[in-house]
């Protein structure tokens, strides 16, 4: 199983996980329970959650889509350009209707 991103927390490994499985890539969130017990776990290197791919063959993809993902470009599937997160700035796709880092709801657009 290669890795192919390490997160900055929980929420973020889970979340490029759900993504390369929406898109038919088996991956799942390793290292979690390492990083709740340490406590500046976001600085020691192997203590963050990390996202694996069970499919050797679909690493080249499954990278693709996670430099996709860590640059707020759009993916494949999505539903226009991203958005930006009124509160928090966080870069979201385009089929995304709230904010996953603050709960903000998608800023509805009038022309």
């Amino acid at each position: 199983m290669p890795k192919v991103f390490v997160a900055q927390h929980h929420a973020e490994a889970h979340l490029v996980s759900g993504l390369l499985q929406a898109h038919g890539i088996p991956a799942e969130v390793r290292g979690e329970a390492l990083f709740t017990t340490l406590e500046a776990s976001s600085v020691i290197p192997g203590a963050a959650p990390e996202v694996w791919v069970a499919d050797p063959a679909q690493v080249l993809l499954a990278l693709d889509l996670v430099r996709r993902f860590s640059r707020g470009e759009a993916l494949p599937g999505s539903s226009g350009p991203a958005w930006q997160c009124p509160k928090c700035s966080e870069t979201l796709e385009a089929q995304f209707t709230e904010c996953w880092r603050c709960s903000t709801a998608k800023p509805i657009i009038t022309v």
